[in-house]
């Protein structure tokens, strides 16, 4: 057996010590970690089969991996794969998890590498020598290879992430057998695994240090022009990234091959030609010299795909041959057909838009043909260029060029020509038209400059932390669309926020920015130091969450519908009556389609009477209202009641359309079906496979719209014969061509805090809509500051509240109104929203719904010694170190709000060593939680069943351990981003079903994440949370999945703290700070922030 066999043992052995006992095996294998259990795992984390602290804990945590889909089982093994392991340690939210299920920490050995025989021999081979640490010394005794795990003496540690690709990589290459490895085989191998060599530090041969293998699978055309017109001399030279400096001198010198080696110093670079590569390659190697002249020149610059064969679209980048002939100083005059419609789609004009690309910030020219014969000669001269490979040729003052899409520019004119009334099934001319869409669109273009952060890491194995990452601010030029990105680190906050303030308070509409050579509207400076903030603070706290992928420059948009933003100026208003009030008693028209047996309660009744009332007036006097009764109010079925009636009214009404989060949209859906009589409301779910088949093929639009990047659109007459259209945010923004041309008569955007920010496209998407009349759905219509308000009128009644730069200068929040004269316009803006603007409490309304009872003895629980020695402990550490290390503070407050909550979190760094009964005497909350559980579950006619709200995932699995211990019970662990699409949410939802349909006391823990949309739970009568977030506004929300409409029994709600004789605790503080935020908000314009580090300044 070779020493690379062996190092490449398949044998699977046993795991880390600390992991491994009589009840659970660890296995590190091919595929990943496997961990196999004597008895059931599900049965061990539910306390129904014996096992110390040690295995459970890990039966408890492969459970909920297992629910979040990060491992698998079956029977009695879990297995986690290879990714998820990499994923679950580049994630801090699972840091905790590494220890206990036995994952070994990154080692730094590296694999040295050697060569046997050269690459041109038939049993060439590249094999594993042995590893070396980062050094390059070899390790004291050599490991063996599990999986990607590498074991010793000294234990088990893990490949990184880019290690294990090399491994992967090497080990592709020894599963072929060496009598089936083909040359091309072998080198295209060996240059994957010497690329990944260097980039791991890993030690190669001499023979592998200096022989290069590039396998490129991309060209890059470098070009020269010489001389003008017909004189032209094109010179095109092919390069590749990493090309070696005579890469092009050697590939003059001799015929096309496969390979080529071409010295460099005392090394080679051999160079592997894929066939694609190759054949573009061979096409260049046709002109003489690498150059082209006269009509070849011409036909090469105007389009190099067409002379450089099929195969040149995958390996050359259109943008880049673009910037290289803009490089060498070649332009054109092209022509696009462009014709004008009637009502009724007939062909009223037909012209030419001509692009002056030597001009690109210049409008494209249009001339029309002054008659069909005129269009006729202008086809039969463009056709015969076309057929005589000409490149140009001469119309009025234009030289326009023929080019690979002139054919099809020639076919759409003939079209055009020959049957003005039968366009093709969707044309520019159709699309881009602006009478199409609504009064408030006012181009077709790129939408105005705007900045957007962006944030990335330097170097991508690191973290996201302030020495690895790069800020800088992107914006996009409206004229081009060209997107540039300037640094913006941030240090350059302080002046942003001065110069906005300035702006602010000398009624300035623009703001100069550092690194921007024009100014900058102020609500996007707003915006943009508002999101660099908050990512600043992100960074701080470690929450920082980024996309997927590290973000990088992000390409240029595509053409949009612009809008009238009405942020500086009034652009775009809508009329609205100055007397809109309903009379006092207005009963509601119920529409025959509602079941018998549904019955409204009476604050829907009036809500339902409301919104008829408004539509009455609409739209000569109104254009829409926002709805923002309290959570669980029944906004859904009022609306529905609205809708139906109107219809009722009047059949022949366009259309209406509910736009929503994707996991509300099967709630209208079910709302629908369960209220009201059967095809009452013919409704089409605009979203997954329905939308799939709708959407139209890029062969089924004209090359002009597909130029422009219009390519998202529907079939004509995809609405068919609905009345209700339901669909998501992202679907309205991404094929706003396709709704935005369609009447609607109401259109819905439920939990519409989505559109409260102007810049988003979500927002902008909205208000491009041609509705009759809009409704705003939403319990919080001010979430952070007043914008968000002005944000939604915006919406539903463009103009009222003037320009955003105004209305942020002359309104104030409650809160916020110091001067009488400040708050004289804090009613103003009262009276003026006061028709448009339903905002209804619980409280207020529901008479049947009992009210909820919040706990007061539980905030007021005694702290423990094993607490107060802790919570001193790490107060005298901020002390210490506030003077010099201001950030402390920071750590200082987490390390304290945790230590209220779960002191052995804190302090023990294995919790799952300590006992239950030092849980409950040492930690108050948990000891506390346990006899209120175990009255509950005592009282067994009282059918009892509990919430507990916890976002901190150690505590939860601490917290079901004890749940568990006690009551013989594991309860259910529910986490997740509210914003997942349902049908991949299953596990979730049955999760909670099963909560609800459980007979008797029960308990579930859930994240406050989870509690989103479309989450409901009024089988619960007691909702505890554990740990309170920084808004009172998202733990209403939580609370409100048990007390809602629907809910027959009070609520018993609870907020545990611990206090302590010696200081002010920070439970007392938070929950004074969260129930003053909450009196705050009651006042509908105040909303509801986050609250913030300065607010425990107190404390600290």
């Amino acid at each position: 057996m070779s020493l690379f066999d062996k190092l490449f043992s398949s044998k699977s052995l046993k795991g880390a010590t600390p992991v491994e006992s009589n009840a659970v095996r660890l296995h590190f294998g091919h595929e990943g970690i496997k961990y196999e259990f004597t008895a059931n795992p599900v049965a061990i984390s539910n306390g129904f089969e014996s096992a110390n602290e040690t295995v459970t804990d890990q039966a408890r945590r492969l459970s909920q991996l297992a629910t979040e889909g990060l491992a698998s089982q079956r029977e009695n093994e879990f297995s986690i794969c290879w990714d998820s392991v990499y994923q679950l340690l580049a994630d801090e939210d699972f840091a905790s998890y590494v220890a206990p299920l036995g994952i070994p920490g990154y080692t730094s050995a590296v694999p040295k590498l050697k060569n046997s025989g050269a690459l041109l021999d038939p049993s060439f081979s590249i094999l594993l020598e042995e590893w070396v640490d980062s050094d390059g010394l070899p390790l004291t005794s050599q490991p063996k290879l599990e999986g990607k795990v590498l074991r010793s003496r000294d234990g088990a540690y893990l490949l990184k992430p880019l290690v294990a690709e090399l491994l992967d990589e090497l080990q592709a290459f020894h599963a072929v057998p060496a009598e089936k490895r083909d040359q091309k085989f072998k080198e295209i191998q060996y240059g994957k695994i010497r690329r990944l060599a260097f980039d791991t530090c890993a030690p190669v041969s001499d023979y592998v240090s200096k022989t290069i293998v590039l396998t490129p699978e991309k060209l890059k055309l470098e070009i020269e022009k010489r001389g003008e017109a017909n004189d032209r001399v094109i010179e095109i030279c092919p390069t590749f990234e990493d090309a070696p400096p005579d890469w092009i001198s050697i590939f003059d010198r001799f015929p096309l091959s496969d390979t080529y080696e071409v010295p460099d110093g005392l090394s080679v670079t051999r160079i592997v030609l894929t066939p694609e590569v190759k054949t573009v390659l061979d096409e260049v190697k046709k002109m003489p010299a690498r150059r082209v002249s006269g009509a070849r020149a011409e036909a090469f610059v105007r389009n190099p795909f067409s002379l450089l064969g099929e195969e040149a679209g995958k390996v050359l980048s259109p943008e880049d041959v673009e910037s290289q002939l803009t490089k060498a100083g070649i332009s054109f005059a092209q022509f696009t057909p462009h014709a004008e419609f009637g009502e009724f789609g007939e062909i009223t004009r037909v012209g030419i838009l001509i692009n002056d690309l030597s001009r690109p910030d210049a409008s494209a020219a249009i001339y029309w043909f002054d008659s069909p014969s005129e269009l006729n000669r202008f086809i039969h001269k463009a056709t015969t260029s076309h057929q005589s490979n000409a490149h140009s040729f001469a119309w009025m003052r234009y030289d326009l060029e023929v080019i690979g899409d002139t054919l099809d520019h020639i076919d759409q004119l003939s079209t055009w020509l020959d049957a003005w009334s039968s366009p093709e099934l969707w044309t520019a001319s159709e699309v881009l038209d602006l009478s199409h869409y609504s009064d408030r669109i006012e181009s077709i273009g790129f939408e105005k400059p705007f900045i957007v952060p962006v944030i990335s890491k330097k170097n991508n194995e690191n973290g996201w932390f302030d020495e690895n990452i790069t800020t800088g601010l992107a914006s996009v030029d409206e004229k081009t669309g060209q997107v540039t990105i300037v640094s913006f680190p941030f240090k350059n906050i302080l002046p942003l926020h001065q110069a906005v303030e300035e702006a602010i308070r000398s009624n300035k509409t623009h703001v100069q920015v550092v690194g921007f050579k024009d100014p900058v509207p102020l609500y996007d400076a707003q915006m943009a130091l508002k999101d660099l903030k908050a990512a600043r603070e992100d960074l701080k706290e470690k929450k920082f969450k980024p996309p997927s992928k590290n973000i990088k420059k992000p390409s240029s948009p595509k053409k949009r519908l612009v809008i009238k933003r009405n942020l500086e100026d009034i652009d775009y208003t809508e009329n609205r009556a100055d007397a809109l009030t309903m009379a006092e008693g207005t009963k509601p028209v119920l529409p025959s389609a509602l079941l018998p047996t549904v019955e409204l309660k009476e604050h829907q009744h009036s809500g339902v009477a409301w919104l008829q009332h408004l539509w009455k007036l609409s739209p000569q006097q109104c254009r829409g209202t926002v709805l923002a009764d309290d959570m669980g109010l029944g906004k859904t079925l009022q609306l529905l009641t609205f809708i139906v009636s109107a219809f009722e009214a009047d059949p022949d009404l366009p259309p209406a359309l509910v736009v929503a989060p994707v996991a509300l949209l099967e709630n209208w859906q079910n709302e629908l079906e369960r209220f009201f009589q059967p095809g009452t409301l013919p409704t089409l779910l605009l979203y997954g496979s329905t939308l799939k088949q709708l959407r139209v093929a890029k062969n089924e639009i004209d090359a002009t719209l597909k130029a422009e990047g219009v390519t998202r659109l529907l079939k004509k007459g995809w609405i068919g014969n609905n009345k209700l259209v339901l669909t998501t945010y992202e679907t309205m923004r991404d094929l706003e061509f396709a709704l935005a041309s369609q009447p609607w008569s109401v259109m819905v955007c439920d939990e519409a805090q989505k559109i409260k920010t102007p810049a988003a496209l979500v927002t902008r998407s909205a208000k491009k809509q041609k509705v009759r009349f809009r409704i705003a759905c939403t319990g919080t219509p001010v979430e952070n500051t007043l914008a968000d308000l002005w944000c939604l009128f915006d919406f539903v009644q463009p103009g009222m509240l003037g320009a955003l730069n105004f209305f942020s200068r002359t309104y104030r929040q409650p809160i916020e109104a110091k001067t009488h004269e400040q708050q004289l316009k804090v009613e103003e803006l009262r009276e003026l929203i006061r028709p448009q603007i339903l905002h209804r409490k619980k409280t207020d309304v529901a008479k049947d719904l009992p009210a909820p009872n919040e706990d007061q003895a539980c905030k007021l629980l005694a702290m423990s010694e094993y607490q107060h020695r802790l919570y001193e402990r790490a107060l005298a550490n901020l002390h210490e170190q506030r003077q010099v290390n201001p950030s402390a503070q920071l750590q200082a407050l987490q390390a304290i709000r945790k230590i209220c909550s779960d002191p052995h979190g804190h302090a023990e760094s294995n919790t799952s060593s300590v006992s239950i009964d030092r849980l409950l005497s040492e930690s108050p909350k948990m000891g506390w939680l346990i006899s209120l559980l175990k009255e509950l579950g005592a009282d067994q006619s009282g059918n009892h069943k509990a919430i507990i709200f916890c976002e901190f995932r150690e505590l939860q699995l601490m917290l079901q351990r004890v749940i568990a211990a006690i009551f013989g019970f594991a309860p259910s662990i529910v986490n997740g981003d509210t914003s997942a699409d349902p049908r991949a949410n299953e596990n979730r939802q049955q999760l909670i079903d099963a909560f609800q349909r459980k007979s008797g006391f029960n308990v579930i823990i859930l994240s406050p994440l989870a509690v989103g949309f479309g989450v409901n739970i009024q089988a619960a009568n007691h909702v505890i949370h554990f740990t309170r977030t920084w808004n009172p506004a998202k733990e209403d929300q939580a609370t409100a999945r048990a007390y809602r409409i629907g809910q027959t029994r009070t609520v018993q709600v609870y907020y545990p703290g611990v206090v302590s004789p010696k200081f002010p605790s920070f439970d007392v503080r938070l929950d004074a700070l969260l129930s003053k935020k909450r009196e705050l908000a009651s006042d509908m314009l105040n909303g509801c922030s986050d609250l913030k580090i300065d607010d425990f300044s107190e404390l600290l």
